[in-house]
Protein backbone atom coordinates (compact mmCIF):
# COMPACT_ATOMS: atom_id res chain seq x y z
CA UNK A 1 0.00 0.00 0.00
CA UNK A 2 1.35 3.42 -1.01
CA UNK A 3 2.27 5.88 1.73
CA UNK A 4 -0.36 8.42 0.61
CA UNK A 5 -3.13 5.83 0.56
CA UNK A 6 -2.03 4.46 3.93
CA UNK A 7 -2.19 7.95 5.45
CA UNK A 8 -5.72 8.44 4.11
CA UNK A 9 -6.80 5.05 5.47
CA UNK A 10 -5.40 5.98 8.88
CA UNK A 11 -7.23 9.36 8.85
CA UNK A 12 -10.48 7.66 7.82
CA UNK A 13 -10.15 5.01 10.53
CA UNK A 14 -9.29 7.68 13.13
CA UNK A 15 -12.36 9.73 12.21
CA UNK A 16 -14.58 6.65 12.60
CA UNK A 17 -13.09 5.82 15.99
CA UNK A 18 -13.41 9.45 17.15
CA UNK A 19 -17.05 9.57 16.05
CA UNK A 20 -17.89 6.32 17.85
CA UNK A 21 -16.04 7.54 20.97
CA UNK A 22 -18.00 10.82 20.95
CA UNK A 23 -21.32 8.98 20.64
CA UNK A 24 -20.58 6.31 23.28
CA UNK A 25 -22.20 8.15 26.27
CA UNK A 26 -25.38 8.78 24.25
CA UNK A 27 -26.03 5.07 23.86
CA UNK A 28 -25.23 4.00 27.41
CA UNK A 29 -27.92 2.89 29.85
CA UNK A 30 -29.59 5.45 32.16
CA UNK A 31 -27.56 4.35 35.20
CA UNK A 32 -24.23 4.80 33.46
CA UNK A 33 -25.34 8.14 32.02
CA UNK A 34 -26.30 9.33 35.52
CA UNK A 35 -22.89 8.28 36.89
CA UNK A 36 -21.09 10.03 34.04
CA UNK A 37 -23.08 13.23 34.64
CA UNK A 38 -22.20 13.12 38.35
CA UNK A 39 -18.50 12.70 37.60
CA UNK A 40 -18.53 15.48 35.00
CA UNK A 41 -20.30 17.86 37.41
CA UNK A 42 -17.66 17.13 40.05
CA UNK A 43 -14.89 17.76 37.54
CA UNK A 44 -16.41 21.16 36.73
CA UNK A 45 -16.16 22.27 40.36
CA UNK A 46 -13.15 24.33 41.36
CA UNK A 47 -12.90 22.47 44.63
CA UNK A 48 -15.16 19.38 44.73
CA UNK A 49 -16.52 18.04 48.06
CA UNK A 50 -14.10 15.73 49.83
CA UNK A 51 -16.84 13.26 50.71
CA UNK A 52 -17.89 12.69 47.08
CA UNK A 53 -17.86 9.07 45.93
CA UNK A 54 -14.91 8.03 43.79
CA UNK A 55 -15.67 7.89 40.06
CA UNK A 56 -15.88 4.54 38.31
CA UNK A 57 -12.75 3.81 36.21
CA UNK A 58 -14.52 3.76 32.84
CA UNK A 59 -15.65 7.39 33.25
CA UNK A 60 -12.08 8.56 32.61
CA UNK A 61 -12.19 7.29 29.03
CA UNK A 62 -15.43 8.72 27.68
CA UNK A 63 -16.46 12.35 26.99
CA UNK A 64 -19.01 14.21 29.07
CA UNK A 65 -21.13 15.30 26.11
CA UNK A 66 -24.32 13.41 25.35
CA UNK A 67 -26.87 13.71 22.57
CA UNK A 68 -29.40 16.33 23.62
CA UNK A 69 -32.94 15.79 22.39
CA UNK A 70 -35.25 18.67 21.62
CA UNK A 71 -38.54 19.48 23.26
CA UNK A 72 -40.45 17.69 20.49
CA UNK A 73 -38.59 14.43 21.22
CA UNK A 74 -38.25 14.34 24.99
CA UNK A 75 -40.50 17.02 26.49
CA UNK A 76 -39.43 19.44 29.20
CA UNK A 77 -40.70 22.50 31.04
CA UNK A 78 -42.94 25.23 29.66
CA UNK A 79 -43.03 28.50 31.65
CA UNK A 80 -44.68 31.80 30.84
CA UNK A 81 -43.38 34.85 32.71
CA UNK A 82 -45.10 38.21 32.75
CA UNK A 83 -43.02 41.36 33.13
CA UNK A 84 -44.34 43.99 35.52
CA UNK A 85 -43.99 46.79 32.98
CA UNK A 86 -45.47 49.38 35.34
CA UNK A 87 -42.80 48.53 37.89
CA UNK A 88 -40.21 48.97 35.12
CA UNK A 89 -41.44 52.54 34.76
CA UNK A 90 -41.45 53.09 38.53
CA UNK A 91 -37.94 51.63 38.79
CA UNK A 92 -36.74 54.04 36.14
CA UNK A 93 -38.19 56.92 38.15
CA UNK A 94 -36.49 55.61 41.29
CA UNK A 95 -33.08 55.33 39.57
CA UNK A 96 -33.30 58.97 38.48
CA UNK A 97 -33.59 60.33 42.02
CA UNK A 98 -29.87 60.26 42.79
CA UNK A 99 -28.78 61.90 39.49
CA UNK A 100 -31.27 64.70 40.16
CA UNK A 101 -29.94 65.19 43.70
CA UNK A 102 -26.37 65.36 42.42
CA UNK A 103 -27.39 67.81 39.69
CA UNK A 104 -29.06 70.03 42.31
CA UNK A 105 -25.94 69.97 44.45
CA UNK A 106 -23.73 70.86 41.47
CA UNK A 107 -26.07 73.68 40.44
CA UNK A 108 -26.37 75.07 43.97
CA UNK A 109 -30.14 74.53 44.08
CA UNK A 110 -31.35 73.63 47.57
CA UNK A 111 -33.35 70.38 47.51
CA UNK A 112 -34.59 68.92 50.81
CA UNK A 113 -35.80 65.58 49.43
CA UNK A 114 -36.68 63.79 46.21
CA UNK A 115 -38.83 60.67 46.19
CA UNK A 116 -40.89 58.56 43.85
CA UNK A 117 -44.66 59.06 43.86
CA UNK A 118 -46.45 56.01 45.15
CA UNK A 119 -49.07 55.32 42.51
CA UNK A 120 -47.86 57.16 39.44
CA UNK A 121 -44.65 57.51 37.40
CA UNK A 122 -43.61 60.80 38.90
CA UNK A 123 -40.92 62.45 40.98
CA UNK A 124 -41.83 64.44 44.09
CA UNK A 125 -39.39 67.25 44.78
CA UNK A 126 -39.34 69.13 48.11
CA UNK A 127 -37.45 72.34 47.46
CA UNK A 128 -35.44 74.25 50.05
CA UNK A 129 -36.19 77.72 51.33
CA UNK A 130 -36.20 80.40 48.65
CA UNK A 131 -36.14 77.96 45.70
CA UNK A 132 -38.82 78.69 43.08
CA UNK A 133 -40.77 76.34 40.87
CA UNK A 134 -39.03 77.73 37.79
CA UNK A 135 -35.61 76.91 39.25
CA UNK A 136 -36.62 73.32 39.90
CA UNK A 137 -38.26 73.02 36.46
CA UNK A 138 -35.03 74.23 34.83
CA UNK A 139 -33.04 71.75 36.93
CA UNK A 140 -35.26 68.79 36.00
CA UNK A 141 -35.44 69.64 32.30
CA UNK A 142 -31.68 70.10 32.16
CA UNK A 143 -30.82 66.83 33.91
CA UNK A 144 -33.71 64.49 33.08
CA UNK A 145 -35.61 64.04 29.84
CA UNK A 146 -39.23 63.05 29.60
CA UNK A 147 -40.66 64.77 32.70
CA UNK A 148 -43.16 67.61 32.90
CA UNK A 149 -44.25 69.70 35.86
CA UNK A 150 -47.91 69.11 36.71
CA UNK A 151 -48.72 70.59 40.11
CA UNK A 152 -47.56 71.31 43.65
CA UNK A 153 -49.29 69.47 46.47
CA UNK A 154 -49.05 69.16 50.22
CA UNK A 155 -48.40 65.79 51.86
CA UNK A 156 -47.71 65.23 55.55
CA UNK A 157 -47.11 68.90 56.17
CA UNK A 158 -44.61 69.36 53.33
CA UNK A 159 -44.96 70.95 49.90
CA UNK A 160 -43.97 68.72 46.97
CA UNK A 161 -43.54 69.65 43.33
CA UNK A 162 -44.81 66.86 41.05
CA UNK A 163 -42.86 66.05 37.87
CA UNK A 164 -44.66 63.34 35.95
CA UNK A 165 -43.01 61.19 33.28
CA UNK A 166 -44.60 61.89 29.91
CA UNK A 167 -46.74 59.10 28.47
CA UNK A 168 -44.56 58.61 25.37
CA UNK A 169 -41.47 57.84 27.41
CA UNK A 170 -43.37 55.65 29.88
CA UNK A 171 -44.81 53.56 27.04
CA UNK A 172 -41.38 53.25 25.44
CA UNK A 173 -39.97 51.92 28.75
CA UNK A 174 -42.84 49.41 28.99
CA UNK A 175 -42.19 48.07 25.50
CA UNK A 176 -38.42 47.94 25.90
CA UNK A 177 -38.60 46.28 29.32
CA UNK A 178 -40.25 43.16 27.87
CA UNK A 179 -37.63 42.81 25.14
CA UNK A 180 -34.82 43.45 27.64
CA UNK A 181 -36.29 40.80 29.94
CA UNK A 182 -36.38 38.33 27.03
CA UNK A 183 -32.71 39.03 26.23
CA UNK A 184 -31.59 38.67 29.87
CA UNK A 185 -33.55 35.43 30.27
CA UNK A 186 -32.02 34.10 27.06
CA UNK A 187 -28.51 34.94 28.32
CA UNK A 188 -29.19 33.20 31.63
CA UNK A 189 -30.53 30.06 29.99
CA UNK A 190 -27.70 29.88 27.48
CA UNK A 191 -25.12 30.26 30.26
CA UNK A 192 -26.79 27.47 32.24
CA UNK A 193 -26.16 24.93 29.46
CA UNK A 194 -29.75 24.27 28.37
CA UNK A 195 -29.65 23.38 24.69
CA UNK A 196 -31.92 24.93 22.06
CA UNK A 197 -34.39 26.66 24.40
CA UNK A 198 -37.34 28.35 22.75
CA UNK A 199 -37.84 31.87 24.11
CA UNK A 200 -40.55 33.96 22.51
CA UNK A 201 -42.70 36.99 23.27
CA UNK A 202 -46.25 36.20 24.35
CA UNK A 203 -48.74 39.01 24.18
CA UNK A 204 -47.71 42.50 25.26
CA UNK A 205 -45.94 41.64 28.53
CA UNK A 206 -45.31 37.88 28.45
CA UNK A 207 -42.22 35.80 27.69
CA UNK A 208 -42.70 32.09 26.99
CA UNK A 209 -39.78 29.76 27.76
CA UNK A 210 -39.57 26.11 26.75
CA UNK A 211 -36.64 24.16 28.21
CA UNK A 212 -35.97 20.74 26.66
CA UNK A 213 -35.12 17.96 29.10
CA UNK A 214 -35.75 20.02 32.25
CA UNK A 215 -37.90 18.40 34.93
CA UNK A 216 -37.60 20.67 38.00
CA UNK A 217 -40.05 23.54 37.55
CA UNK A 218 -39.08 25.31 40.80
CA UNK A 219 -35.41 25.27 39.86
CA UNK A 220 -36.24 26.58 36.39
CA UNK A 221 -38.31 29.42 37.88
CA UNK A 222 -35.46 30.42 40.16
CA UNK A 223 -32.84 30.25 37.42
CA UNK A 224 -34.70 32.54 35.05
CA UNK A 225 -37.12 34.62 37.15
CA UNK A 226 -34.84 36.22 39.75
CA UNK A 227 -34.49 39.95 39.13
CA UNK A 228 -30.85 40.09 40.38
CA UNK A 229 -30.63 43.86 40.87
CA UNK A 230 -27.46 44.46 42.88
CA UNK A 231 -26.77 47.66 44.86
CA UNK A 232 -24.10 48.82 47.33
CA UNK A 233 -25.16 51.30 50.04
CA UNK A 234 -23.58 52.50 53.28
CA UNK A 235 -25.23 51.62 56.59
CA UNK A 236 -26.27 54.66 58.64
CA UNK A 237 -24.51 54.05 61.96
CA UNK A 238 -26.03 57.05 63.77
CA UNK A 239 -29.54 55.69 64.34
CA UNK A 240 -31.41 53.84 67.05
CA UNK A 241 -32.19 50.73 65.07
CA UNK A 242 -34.31 49.18 67.82
CA UNK A 243 -36.63 52.19 67.98
CA UNK A 244 -36.97 52.27 64.21
CA UNK A 245 -37.68 48.53 64.09
CA UNK A 246 -40.40 48.96 66.73
CA UNK A 247 -41.96 51.81 64.76
CA UNK A 248 -41.86 49.66 61.61
CA UNK A 249 -43.76 46.88 63.38
CA UNK A 250 -46.33 49.38 64.68
CA UNK A 251 -46.87 50.73 61.15
CA UNK A 252 -48.59 47.45 60.24
CA UNK A 253 -51.81 48.82 61.73
CA UNK A 254 -51.69 51.88 59.45
CA UNK A 255 -50.81 50.17 56.14
CA UNK A 256 -52.09 47.39 53.94
CA UNK A 257 -50.32 44.05 54.30
CA UNK A 258 -48.74 44.25 50.83
CA UNK A 259 -47.49 47.82 51.39
CA UNK A 260 -46.10 46.92 54.81
CA UNK A 261 -44.13 44.01 53.32
CA UNK A 262 -42.70 46.31 50.62
CA UNK A 263 -39.54 47.75 52.18
CA UNK A 264 -39.55 50.81 49.93
CA UNK A 265 -43.16 51.76 50.74
CA UNK A 266 -42.60 51.11 54.42
CA UNK A 267 -39.56 53.40 54.28
CA UNK A 268 -41.70 56.13 52.67
CA UNK A 269 -44.29 55.73 55.42
CA UNK A 270 -41.60 56.04 58.10
CA UNK A 271 -40.27 59.15 56.33
CA UNK A 272 -43.73 60.71 56.38
CA UNK A 273 -44.08 59.99 60.10
CA UNK A 274 -40.60 61.40 60.81
CA UNK A 275 -39.27 58.05 62.07
CA UNK A 276 -36.70 58.10 59.26
CA UNK A 277 -34.92 61.23 58.11
CA UNK A 278 -34.56 62.32 54.46
CA UNK A 279 -31.79 60.31 52.83
CA UNK A 280 -32.50 57.09 54.74
CA UNK A 281 -34.21 53.84 53.80
CA UNK A 282 -35.01 50.72 55.84
CA UNK A 283 -34.14 47.29 54.46
CA UNK A 284 -33.89 43.83 56.03
CA UNK A 285 -32.01 40.63 55.76
CA UNK A 286 -34.61 37.95 55.08
CA UNK A 287 -35.02 34.20 55.31
CA UNK A 288 -34.54 32.23 52.14
CA UNK A 289 -37.81 31.56 50.37
CA UNK A 290 -39.20 29.78 47.34
CA UNK A 291 -38.85 31.45 43.91
CA UNK A 292 -41.24 34.37 43.57
CA UNK A 293 -41.76 34.70 47.33
CA UNK A 294 -40.13 36.92 49.98
CA UNK A 295 -38.85 35.34 53.15
CA UNK A 296 -39.63 36.60 56.63
CA UNK A 297 -37.75 39.68 57.84
CA UNK A 298 -34.79 38.97 60.09
CA UNK A 299 -32.29 41.81 60.69
CA UNK A 300 -33.18 45.49 59.99
CA UNK A 301 -30.70 47.97 58.50
CA UNK A 302 -31.07 51.71 58.04
CA UNK A 303 -29.16 52.55 54.86
CA UNK A 304 -28.08 55.86 53.45
CA UNK A 305 -30.28 56.42 50.42
CA UNK A 306 -27.45 56.79 47.93
CA UNK A 307 -26.65 53.89 45.63
CA UNK A 308 -22.87 53.87 45.35
CA UNK A 309 -22.49 50.98 42.89
CA UNK A 310 -24.83 48.64 41.02
CA UNK A 311 -24.56 45.38 39.12
CA UNK A 312 -23.84 47.43 35.99
CA UNK A 313 -20.46 48.32 37.52
CA UNK A 314 -19.48 44.64 37.82
CA UNK A 315 -17.09 43.36 35.15
CA UNK A 316 -16.97 39.69 36.18
CA UNK A 317 -18.54 37.51 38.84
CA UNK A 318 -17.03 34.14 39.74
CA UNK A 319 -17.46 31.40 42.34
CA UNK A 320 -14.70 31.05 44.92
CA UNK A 321 -14.19 28.88 48.02
CA UNK A 322 -13.53 30.20 51.50
CA UNK A 323 -10.53 28.14 52.76
CA UNK A 324 -11.54 28.65 56.40
CA UNK A 325 -15.20 27.57 56.25
CA UNK A 326 -15.11 25.46 53.10
CA UNK A 327 -18.20 27.27 51.79
CA UNK A 328 -18.42 29.13 48.51
CA UNK A 329 -19.00 32.83 47.84
CA UNK A 330 -19.25 35.13 44.83
CA UNK A 331 -16.14 37.15 43.95
CA UNK A 332 -16.76 40.41 42.06
CA UNK A 333 -14.37 42.39 39.90
CA UNK A 334 -15.51 45.90 39.02
CA UNK A 335 -15.15 47.81 35.79
CA UNK A 336 -12.52 50.60 35.84
CA UNK A 337 -14.96 53.33 36.91
CA UNK A 338 -16.65 51.06 39.45
CA UNK A 339 -13.27 50.02 40.80
CA UNK A 340 -12.29 53.65 41.38
CA UNK A 341 -15.60 54.42 43.13
CA UNK A 342 -15.33 51.29 45.31
CA UNK A 343 -11.77 52.14 46.33
CA UNK A 344 -12.81 55.72 47.17
CA UNK A 345 -15.85 54.61 49.19
CA UNK A 346 -13.99 51.96 51.18
CA UNK A 347 -11.05 54.30 51.78
CA UNK A 348 -13.29 57.03 53.25
CA UNK A 349 -15.45 54.69 55.37
CA UNK A 350 -13.05 52.39 57.22
CA UNK A 351 -14.72 50.70 60.24
CA UNK A 352 -18.15 51.43 58.80
CA UNK A 353 -20.52 48.91 57.28
CA UNK A 354 -21.23 48.60 53.56
CA UNK A 355 -24.51 46.84 52.74
CA UNK A 356 -24.76 44.60 49.70
CA UNK A 357 -28.40 44.62 48.58
CA UNK A 358 -29.84 42.15 46.10
CA UNK A 359 -33.42 42.73 44.95
CA UNK A 360 -34.06 45.06 47.92
CA UNK A 361 -32.86 42.44 50.42
CA UNK A 362 -29.65 42.93 52.42
CA UNK A 363 -27.39 39.98 51.64
CA UNK A 364 -24.62 41.10 53.98
CA UNK A 365 -23.27 44.25 55.61
CA UNK A 366 -19.58 43.67 56.35
CA UNK A 367 -17.41 46.17 58.21
CA UNK A 368 -14.87 47.86 55.96
CA UNK A 369 -11.46 47.04 57.40
CA UNK A 370 -9.33 48.88 54.86
CA UNK A 371 -9.38 50.51 51.45
CA UNK A 372 -10.23 47.88 48.81
CA UNK A 373 -9.29 48.34 45.16
CA UNK A 374 -11.58 46.81 42.60
CA UNK A 375 -12.86 43.62 44.21
CA UNK A 376 -15.70 42.60 46.50
CA UNK A 377 -17.35 39.42 47.67
CA UNK A 378 -20.89 38.28 48.40
CA UNK A 379 -21.54 35.57 50.96
CA UNK A 380 -24.45 33.22 50.20
CA UNK A 381 -24.93 32.11 53.82
CA UNK A 382 -24.44 28.79 55.53
CA UNK A 383 -25.24 25.28 54.40
CA UNK A 384 -23.54 22.26 52.89
CA UNK A 385 -20.61 22.76 50.54
CA UNK A 386 -22.73 21.66 47.59
CA UNK A 387 -25.58 24.01 48.53
CA UNK A 388 -23.30 27.04 48.83
CA UNK A 389 -21.57 26.09 45.56
CA UNK A 390 -24.90 25.84 43.72
CA UNK A 391 -26.20 29.12 45.14
CA UNK A 392 -22.96 31.02 44.55
CA UNK A 393 -22.70 29.68 41.00
CA UNK A 394 -26.27 30.70 40.26
CA UNK A 395 -25.85 34.19 41.71
CA UNK A 396 -22.60 34.69 39.76
CA UNK A 397 -24.39 33.65 36.58
CA UNK A 398 -27.21 36.12 37.29
CA UNK A 399 -24.75 38.97 37.79
CA UNK A 400 -22.84 38.10 34.61
CA UNK A 401 -26.02 38.00 32.52
CA UNK A 402 -27.41 41.22 34.02
CA UNK A 403 -30.48 42.15 36.02
CA UNK A 404 -34.01 41.98 34.73
CA UNK A 405 -35.41 45.47 34.07
CA UNK A 406 -38.42 44.70 36.28
CA UNK A 407 -39.75 41.88 38.43
CA UNK A 408 -41.48 39.02 36.63
CA UNK A 409 -44.32 36.81 37.77
CA UNK A 410 -45.00 33.24 36.74
CA UNK A 411 -48.24 33.05 34.79
CA UNK A 412 -48.15 29.41 33.74
CA UNK A 413 -45.75 26.57 34.40
CA UNK A 414 -46.14 22.95 33.40
CA UNK A 415 -44.34 19.81 32.47
CA UNK A 416 -44.91 18.88 28.85
CA UNK A 417 -44.39 15.56 27.14
CA UNK A 418 -42.85 15.22 23.69
CA UNK A 419 -44.77 17.70 21.56
CA UNK A 420 -45.19 15.36 18.63
CA UNK A 421 -46.30 12.34 20.63
CA UNK A 422 -44.71 8.91 20.66
CA UNK A 423 -46.53 7.82 17.51
CA UNK A 424 -45.39 10.83 15.49
CA UNK A 425 -41.80 10.42 16.72
CA UNK A 426 -41.85 6.70 15.92
CA UNK A 427 -43.31 7.25 12.46
CA UNK A 428 -40.95 10.12 11.65
CA UNK A 429 -37.90 8.12 12.74
CA UNK A 430 -39.15 5.07 10.82
CA UNK A 431 -39.64 7.16 7.67
CA UNK A 432 -36.10 8.45 7.99
CA UNK A 433 -34.70 4.93 8.42
CA UNK A 434 -36.69 3.60 5.45
CA UNK A 435 -35.45 6.46 3.30
CA UNK A 436 -31.84 5.74 4.26
CA UNK A 437 -32.25 2.00 3.60
CA UNK A 438 -33.74 2.67 0.15
CA UNK A 439 -30.83 4.96 -0.65
CA UNK A 440 -28.37 2.26 0.44
CA UNK A 441 -30.13 -0.40 -1.65
CA UNK A 442 -30.32 1.80 -4.73
CA UNK A 443 -26.62 2.57 -4.58
CA UNK A 444 -25.66 -1.08 -4.02
CA UNK A 445 -27.86 -2.42 -6.82
CA UNK A 446 -27.00 0.15 -9.47
CA UNK A 447 -23.29 0.63 -8.80
CA UNK A 448 -22.54 -2.82 -7.32
CA UNK A 449 -19.12 -2.91 -5.63
CA UNK A 450 -18.55 0.81 -5.84
CA UNK A 451 -22.14 1.27 -4.63
CA UNK A 452 -21.38 -0.80 -1.54
CA UNK A 453 -18.33 1.38 -0.92
CA UNK A 454 -20.55 4.41 -1.28
CA UNK A 455 -22.93 2.88 1.28
CA UNK A 456 -20.03 2.51 3.70
CA UNK A 457 -19.14 6.15 3.06
CA UNK A 458 -22.76 7.17 3.73
CA UNK A 459 -22.77 5.24 7.01
CA UNK A 460 -19.59 7.04 8.07
CA UNK A 461 -21.26 10.31 7.04
CA UNK A 462 -24.23 9.69 9.34
CA UNK A 463 -21.93 8.67 12.19
CA UNK A 464 -19.80 11.80 11.89
CA UNK A 465 -22.86 14.05 11.54
CA UNK A 466 -24.27 12.76 14.84
CA UNK A 467 -20.83 13.08 16.45
CA UNK A 468 -20.61 16.74 15.41
CA UNK A 469 -24.07 17.40 16.84
CA UNK A 470 -22.93 15.95 20.17
CA UNK A 471 -19.51 17.59 20.11
CA UNK A 472 -20.89 21.09 19.48
CA UNK A 473 -23.69 20.65 22.03
CA UNK A 474 -26.47 21.06 19.44
CA UNK A 475 -29.94 19.66 20.02
CA UNK A 476 -31.45 16.87 17.95
CA UNK A 477 -35.07 17.50 16.98
CA UNK A 478 -37.38 15.59 14.65
CA UNK A 479 -36.75 18.15 11.87
CA UNK A 480 -33.07 17.58 12.63
CA UNK A 481 -33.50 13.85 12.02
CA UNK A 482 -35.09 14.76 8.69
CA UNK A 483 -32.06 16.94 8.02
CA UNK A 484 -29.82 13.90 8.54
CA UNK A 485 -31.91 11.93 6.03
CA UNK A 486 -31.55 14.79 3.55
CA UNK A 487 -27.81 14.81 4.22
CA UNK A 488 -27.56 11.11 3.36
CA UNK A 489 -29.46 11.70 0.11
CA UNK A 490 -27.25 14.65 -0.83
CA UNK A 491 -24.16 12.60 0.00
CA UNK A 492 -25.29 9.86 -2.41
CA UNK A 493 -25.82 12.51 -5.05
CA UNK A 494 -22.23 13.57 -4.47
CA UNK A 495 -21.07 9.98 -5.07
CA UNK A 496 -23.22 9.64 -8.20
CA UNK A 497 -21.66 12.73 -9.79
CA UNK A 498 -18.18 11.35 -9.11
CA UNK A 499 -18.99 7.78 -10.20
CA UNK A 500 -20.47 8.93 -13.52
CA UNK A 501 -17.37 11.01 -14.19
CA UNK A 502 -15.19 7.97 -13.45
CA UNK A 503 -17.26 5.87 -15.86
CA UNK A 504 -16.61 8.39 -18.63
CA UNK A 505 -12.87 8.15 -18.01
CA UNK A 506 -12.99 4.33 -18.00
CA UNK A 507 -14.85 4.30 -21.34
CA UNK A 508 -12.09 6.50 -22.69
CA UNK A 509 -9.66 3.64 -21.90
CA UNK A 510 -7.87 5.04 -18.88
CA UNK A 511 -6.64 2.79 -16.10
CA UNK A 512 -8.72 2.41 -12.98
CA UNK A 513 -6.32 4.48 -10.89
CA UNK A 514 -6.15 7.25 -13.51
CA UNK A 515 -9.94 7.24 -13.99
CA UNK A 516 -10.55 7.47 -10.27
CA UNK A 517 -8.05 10.30 -9.93
CA UNK A 518 -9.47 12.33 -12.81
CA UNK A 519 -13.06 11.60 -11.81
CA UNK A 520 -12.59 12.82 -8.28
CA UNK A 521 -10.48 15.84 -9.29
CA UNK A 522 -12.95 17.13 -11.90
CA UNK A 523 -16.21 16.22 -10.20
CA UNK A 524 -15.16 17.52 -6.80
CA UNK A 525 -15.38 21.14 -8.00
CA UNK A 526 -19.08 20.76 -8.84
CA UNK A 527 -19.70 18.88 -5.59
CA UNK A 528 -18.05 21.59 -3.48
CA UNK A 529 -19.91 24.40 -5.28
CA UNK A 530 -23.33 22.81 -4.79
CA UNK A 531 -22.68 22.06 -1.12
CA UNK A 532 -21.48 25.60 -0.40
CA UNK A 533 -24.76 26.94 -1.83
CA UNK A 534 -26.69 24.56 0.43
CA UNK A 535 -24.54 25.65 3.39
CA UNK A 536 -25.48 29.29 2.76
CA UNK A 537 -29.16 28.30 2.77
CA UNK A 538 -28.60 26.54 6.11
CA UNK A 539 -26.95 29.63 7.59
CA UNK A 540 -29.95 31.77 6.58
CA UNK A 541 -32.40 29.24 8.07
CA UNK A 542 -30.47 29.15 11.35
CA UNK A 543 -30.08 32.94 11.55
CA UNK A 544 -33.71 33.83 10.96
CA UNK A 545 -35.60 30.67 11.87
CA UNK A 546 -36.82 29.52 15.26
CA UNK A 547 -37.54 26.17 16.86
CA UNK A 548 -37.95 23.41 14.23
CA UNK A 549 -36.25 25.43 11.49
CA UNK A 550 -33.12 25.85 13.60
CA UNK A 551 -33.04 22.13 14.39
CA UNK A 552 -33.23 21.33 10.69
CA UNK A 553 -30.61 23.95 9.78
CA UNK A 554 -28.11 22.67 12.37
CA UNK A 555 -28.05 19.10 11.05
CA UNK A 556 -28.07 20.36 7.47
CA UNK A 557 -24.96 22.48 8.05
CA UNK A 558 -23.12 19.74 9.91
CA UNK A 559 -24.15 17.37 7.12
CA UNK A 560 -22.53 19.62 4.50
CA UNK A 561 -19.12 19.29 6.17
CA UNK A 562 -19.42 15.54 6.72
CA UNK A 563 -20.65 15.07 3.14
CA UNK A 564 -17.65 16.88 1.71
CA UNK A 565 -15.30 14.88 3.93
CA UNK A 566 -16.83 11.46 3.25
CA UNK A 567 -17.90 12.06 -0.35
CA UNK A 568 -14.56 13.44 -1.52
CA UNK A 569 -11.95 12.13 0.93
CA UNK A 570 -13.33 8.88 2.37
CA UNK A 571 -14.93 7.66 -0.89
CA UNK A 572 -11.70 8.26 -2.77
CA UNK A 573 -9.75 6.38 -0.13
CA UNK A 574 -12.11 3.40 -0.41
CA UNK A 575 -12.05 3.47 -4.24
CA UNK A 576 -8.26 3.64 -4.37
CA UNK A 577 -8.06 0.79 -1.90
CA UNK A 578 -10.55 -1.39 -3.82
CA UNK A 579 -9.71 -0.63 -7.46
CA UNK A 580 -6.30 1.01 -7.48
CA UNK A 581 -4.45 -2.04 -8.91
CA UNK A 582 -7.06 -3.08 -11.51
CA UNK A 583 -7.29 -2.34 -15.21
CA UNK A 584 -10.23 -0.55 -16.73
CA UNK A 585 -11.82 -3.84 -17.84
CA UNK A 586 -11.62 -5.18 -14.28
CA UNK A 587 -13.53 -2.30 -12.76
CA UNK A 588 -17.33 -2.28 -12.54
CA UNK A 589 -18.69 1.14 -11.62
Amino acid sequence: MEAGLLARVVITAASIVAGMWMLTPSFMGPERQAELKRVCDLAAMTDPPEDAAAPEPWTEWVPCQMLVKGLDLQGGVDITLYVDVDEAVRSTVLREIQPLKRAAEDAGVSIVEVRRARNEPALLVQAGAGVTVDQVKALVSGRLSGYEYTTTRDENGASWMVFRMVDVRAEDIRVRSVEQAREVIENRINSSGVKEPQITRKGETGVNIQLPGESDIEKAKKSIGTTARLEFLLVDEDVNIDAISTAADAARAEMTESDHDDDLRLSEHLLDTRVLQPGQRLYWQREKARPGERGARLVPYVLKDEVLLTGDDVATASTEKNPQTGNYYVALDFKPNGSAVFADVTGKNVQKRLAIVLDEVVISAPVIQQKIAGTASISVGEGSVQDTFDEASELARFLRSGALPAPVSVGESRHIGPQLGEKAIREGTLATLIGCVLIFLAAGIYYRVSGLLADLSLAINGLLCLALIVGFGATLTLPGICGIALTIGMALDCNIIIFERIREELRAGKSALAAIEVGFDRASVAVIDSNICTLLAGVVLYSYGTGPLKGFAVTLMFGIFTTLFTGVFVSRTLMDWAFGNKSASGVSI
